[in-house]
């Protein structure tokens, strides 16, 4: 009885409780009588790891919070170039910027990928920027007129020269636009050092220090591949001063493209052009007291106002020319 009464105390319940009376009284038969299992359930045997919540991991991104800012500038630029080479608007998702162990991204690789290895001059190190299969596959099938699909499987187990050639020159446009947004922190010079199509094969040196991750999602249509960005935290150590200084808006990027257009539709607008002889200052008294044929005395219209939608612009003489009226500009206001 002294278990049927630990049992009673464990599932006592409150009026409010969904069980029955009856339910109540069957689950503690079932008890007694051992037809339920009242074993405590195996929660897995796995160890427990230790982590740190002071890591100082955790508190990399906060120490360079310009960085951020950067990341924004080179995804916006990224866009343009991108859809520059393949004429079409990509889709480009970026990720959080996250830290990681540089040997995790390495693993998390597929075993074909496009991997450049970097250097960023007059920076110490080297970086990583990865074109995952996929995406390379999208790239291709746009370049050549598709609409940005890659095939449901892999189809080599190495890329075709075309594919190498393309990649190489998506990777160039990236590291140009890389340079760019970060031209308000520093002169960079980003540089390919080595290509790797097997991640395993690659000969960085392992490094304790955690890097910092970009990944973006960058496709067409539906379909989408991603290009990671890894660099070593230890890299940013001589500018870190300048990457702690946290930017409140986005350096202008200048696009020629827009600036003629702009221009020249600028020159074609139409505006209502007026030319006024006189002017004449009358009480509201002479005003209400005008009638038909009366005649407001002016002077000899010597030198005209010419105004756009208002605004004065230049001044002149009142004439005629091939029997029209006309005004011969002999001042402007902005000399």
């Amino acid at each position: 009885m002294g278990c049927a009464h630990r049992t009673c105390g464990a599932i006592n319940m409150s009026e409010d409780d969904l069980l029955s009376q009856e339910e109540k009284d069957a689950l503690i038969k079932g008890v007694e009588s051992g037809d339920v299992d009242t074993d405590q359930t195996d929660i897995g045997s796995s160890e427990a790891r230790a982590f740190n919540f002071a890591s100082r991991e955790l508190r990399l991104l906060d120490s360079l919070p310009r960085l951020q800012t950067v990341s924004e500038l080179f995804v916006e630029a990224s866009s343009d170039a991108i859809g520059k080479m393949f004429r079409a608007d990509p889709a480009i998702e970026p990720n959080p910027l996250t830290t990681r162990a540089q040997q995790d991204f390495i693993e998390s690789l597929s075993s074909l990928c496009h991997v450049a290895v970097c250097t960023m001059s007059p920076l110490e190190g080297r970086w990583i920027l990865a074109l995952e299969t996929r995406l390379l596959y999208i790239l291709v099938d746009r370049y050549f007129g598709g609409k940005g699909l890659a095939p449901s499987a892999n189809r080599n187990k190495q890329f075709t020269p075309i594919e190498q050639r393309l990649a190489r020159q998506v990777t160039d446009l990236l590291l140009t636009e890389l340079a760019l947004a970060f031209e308000d922190v520093a002169v960079l010079e980003p540089a390919i050092e080595s290509i790797e199509e097997n991640p395993e094969h690659l000969t960085l040196p392992v490094s304790h220090e955690p890097v910092i991750q970009l990944s973006l999602n960058i496709g067409f249509v539906e379909d989408a591949g991603l290009c990671h960005i890894v660099l070593p935290y230890a890299m940013f150590e001589t500018i870190k001063d300048k990457l702690n200084l946290a930017s409140d808006t986005k350096a202008p990027k200048y696009n020629d493209e827009w600036q003629p257009k702009i221009r020249q539709g600028l020159r074609q607008a139409n505006l209502k052009v007026t030319a006024e002889l006189d002017e004449l200052n009358l009480t509201l008294r002479q005003i209400l007291d005008l009638v038909p044929g009366d005649v407001l005395p002016i002077k000899s219209p010597d030198n005209v106002t010419v105004k756009a939608e208002g605004e004065v612009l230049f001044f002149g003489k009142f004439g005629t020319t091939e029997g029209h009226n006309a005004v011969k500009i002999t001042q402007s206001v902005f000399e």
